[in-house]
């Protein structure tokens, strides 16, 4: 696979995880549920598969870490990840008056996914940088563990450390600062860097149909009876296997169908142009969530009962609100200085 060339499916797939995580927010911040319209059941495919998507697209096989690549590899991504998030992020807290120190948490008012994305970075590259700098299998396992035992700890700390908060002190304000309950999606990231690593032997494993037979059956076995989610030991292993098992089943969708996502048919170009611009939509969008103004319309939908309903109206107000992020992105990209500051996009000089 060519390092530099845009592959068409895996763009089309970023804006697949994108309306996934806009028709996320539509329930929670407008509707007043998070869980209706399948969103149970959504809330194990969207993180996992984007941050498997950035992993994916990040590892260059070609790139050595020495001190001088670190530092221009962290520089960029830190005016494409810290930068635009700190400028929407004040400019959110000031247009809503929601200042307060809790908007400095692991949430941040929802800008949480770039800045934790940043975190993956410098992680995985200290990681590699520290273990696997002659690219060995020993490395590469080295790396794995370190990785796995990050994502670990985080997960076991967003679940118990409301128990303990007393006792965390101040550290508690620490850990949330940097978002500590979010890493435990590194593992997906990590995924997608492993993936790309060993894409060919990856596609022949999963064009082989009695491998992915066993693995949707892992998927439905994991939703069908989330109570492993709950018994102790096996938590960390269930939310790690159906997290694997969903962005394979997806990724490979995708990939085995991408003559359905070229350029050349209207939904596949749209796809491709909301993967284009997620960071767009991302940092844009929660502007113009109608927050609270539909909750009674949340309440008779739930009250309806009809969940064909709930997707046709949250699908519909999510492709509302990615469409408005499209025009105000379009707009503010008319300036190459805040198309470069805000979103990242690279300028004559870089």
């Amino acid at each position: 696979m060519e390092q530099t060339k845009r592959i068409e499916y895996i763009d089309a797939l970023r804006g697949f995880a994108m309306i996934l995580v806009i028709y996320f927010h539509i329930p929670s911040y407008c509707l007043g549920n998070a869980y209706i319209g399948f969103n149970d059941i959504l809330e194990w495919v969207r993180m996992p598969l984007f941050f498997f998507i950035s992993g994916f697209v990040f590892y260059k096989a070609d790139r050595i870490w020495t001190s001088e690549t670190i530092k221009a590899v962290l520089k960029k991504k830190f005016m494409v990840q810290i930068i635009p998030m700190a400028i929407f992020m004040t400019l959110f807290l000031i247009l809503f008056d929601c200042w307060e120190l809790k908007s400095l948490g692991s949430d941040k008012k929802g800008y949480w996914y770039t800045f934790v994305l940043f975190e993956y970075f410098v992680l995985y590259i200290g990681a590699e940088a520290l273990f696997n700098k002659q690219k060995t299998h020993q490395g590469e396992f080295l790396v794995f563990l370190s990785v796995l035992f990050i994502s670990l700890v985080s997960f076991y700390y967003a679940k118990y450390y409301t128990r303990y908060e007393e006792e965390l002190g101040i550290w508690k304000d620490i850990l949330g600062f940097f978002s500590f309950v979010k890493i435990r999606h590194f593992i997906f990231f990590w995924f997608g860097t492993f993936v790309r690593k060993y894409y060919g032997r990856f596609v022949t494993l999963t064009d082989n149909a009695y491998f992915l037979i066993i693995v949707i059956v892992l998927y439905l076995m994991m939703t069908l009876f989330p109570m492993v989610y709950h018994t102790n030991g096996l938590e960390y292993f269930a939310y790690m296997a159906t997290g694997f098992a969903i962005t394979i089943i997806v990724f490979t969708f995708f990939r085995k169908n991408e003559r359905l996502f070229t350029k050349d048919k209207w939904y596949g170009k749209s796809l491709q142009f909301i993967g284009r611009r997620t960071l767009d939509i991302y940092l844009i969008h929660y502007f113009f969530l109608p927050y609270h103004a539909l909750q009674n319309f949340g309440v008779w939908l739930i009250q309806y009962d009809n969940i064909l309903l709930e997707v046709f109206v949250i699908i519909l107000l999510s492709l509302f609100i990615i469409g408005i992020s499209l025009m105000a992105s379009s707009i503010i990209r008319l300036s190459p200085f805040l198309a470069h500051y805000l979103f990242g996009a690279k300028t004559n000089k870089t």
